[in-house]
């Protein structure tokens, strides 16, 4: 309970001349938005209020090293870093809470996993050598990302998961708030878009399914257009890069490319 609500509750005491059960059903009465007491908790209160400790102090748990709670514990997250405190609790007998402010005294932190691409055996042969291509290009020229346009394409579906810790609606009482999902109806929508030098290039909006011809004809007739509000030196120097989708991949996709970029273009 708040300072204030405590208050409240030794002034509606006082209203009823110090008889505790009264108090609680006029304390429910007068504020019916909030937690209400029972008789004895307004009895605790009031003992706290007056010896000055209407405060309560904060318990300071300190673990030795060689206390068994401690070593099983710590072996239990040795053994399986993976493991949940849930199930330490199960396992060990220990209490949740024990077990996380053992941990947290022994500076562990519950690190969340990064998804990454799965590469293949050859990815990493191939990405050495593009590193160490880059580092020749920058030892040339410092500025030399500045000028890649990196672009790629990404798609928006009406059937996305919801993330519901994302969601709040902050009131007294439970709106029951709901948001329909699963929609009958399902649609997709493809955008490309670039970056290069501080430009955004696009978004462009992709019609049909990306596949070679199309995004054969976005390189060709689209991205003309949409270069034109990039300054003349940017474009003079850019190299374009793409990744290795399937349509990026296309024989028709690379020769356009070997001659429009030639040697200026990644992917």
């Amino acid at each position: 309970y708040t300072l204030n609500e405590i208050v409240d509750m030794i002034y509606i005491l006082g209203e009823c001349r110090g008889v505790y059960v009264n108090a609680a059903a006029l304390y429910a009465q007068r504020f019916p938005r909030r937690r209400h007491p029972c008789n004895v908790t307004i009895r605790n209160l009031t003992t706290r209020a007056r010896t000055g400790q209407m405060t309560r102090q904060r318990r300071h748990h300190e673990y030795d090293e060689n206390d068994v709670r401690v070593l099983t514990i710590l072996a239990s997250v040795y053994l399986d870093p993976h493991i949940s405190s849930r199930r330490l609790e199960v396992s060990t007998g220990i209490p949740k809470s024990t077990i996380l402010r053992i941990l947290k005294a022994r500076k562990y932190h519950a690190y969340h996993i990064t998804l990454t691409q799965t590469l293949l055996p050859a990815d990493f042969d191939r990405r050495l050598e593009f590193c160490r291509w880059a580092l020749q290009q920058i030892d040339r020229d410092p500025n030399f990302f500045r000028f890649v346009m990196f672009s790629d394409e990404a798609t928006f579906k009406n059937t996305g998961e919801l993330n519901r810790h994302n969601c709040h609606y902050w009131s007294d009482t439970n709106p029951h708030w709901h948001r329909a999902i699963d929609n009958q109806h399902r649609w997709s929508l493809n955008v490309w878009c670039g970056i290069v030098n501080g430009y955004l290039v696009g978004p462009f909006f992709f019609e049909r399914t990306v596949n070679a011809n199309t995004y054969l004809d976005l390189l060709t007739d689209q991205l003309p257009h949409l270069l034109e509000n990039v300054d003349l030196e940017t474009r003079r120097r850019m190299f374009f890069q793409q990744d290795g989708a399937p349509p990026h991949f296309a024989r028709i996709v690379r020769r356009f490319l070997d001659e429009r970029y030639p040697n200026r273009w990644i992917g």
